[in-house]
């Protein structure tokens, strides 16, 4: 019975893994020593490619929750260039020229590289665990044999 259970738990996590989402990608654009990061990939898509042909407003100066929706999101690092990131309408990168931008693309830890840091990390403890419980009770063990022979030691002295 036992094993089935083994089975079952080594199963879920096998398909666990297996279903683990791909790392998300993101683009870090900096102009003038002020940078943002945009998400990249094919779930931010959807909602943001029809708002991003409308021009970018110039009234304001700083970011807005409308200048974010307006930024569109690529498929891919390699996407993630000066132009993107001068054509995504970041309000302090209004006035920048392709030589005052720095881009770089990142990568989050994916569901898998997560279950596999932690599983390391719980069998480490549950491995520190079982040795300190080990010698806990080779410790009372010892303990408890002391005990017993000094129960049984010899009371009177002959010669």
């Amino acid at each position: 019975m036992t094993r089935i259970h083994l089975l079952v738990l080594l199963l879920a996590a096998l398909i666990a893994l297996a279903s683990a989402s791909s790392a998300p990608r993101f683009c870090k654009c900096t102009c003038f020593k002020n940078s943002t990061i945009i998400p990249l990939g094919p779930q931010h898509q959807s909602a943001q490619r029809s708002l991003f042909h409308k021009p970018p407003s110039s009234s304001s100066s700083s970011p807005s929750h409308d200048d974010h929706a307006r930024r569109t999101a690529s498929t891919s690092c390699a996407d993630c260039t000066k132009a993107f990131c001068l054509s995504q309408g970041i309000s302090f990168c209004e006035n920048a020229e392709e030589d005052d931008v720095v881009t770089m693309c990142f990568q989050r830890d994916s569901n898998k590289d997560k279950i596999i840091v932690w599983g390391f990390i719980f069998g480490t403890l549950g491995l520190l665990g079982w040795a300190a419980f080990k010698r806990v009770l080779e410790w009372r063990e010892a303990r408890n044999l002391g005990r017993l022979g000094a129960s049984y030691a010899a009371v009177g002295g002959g010669r």
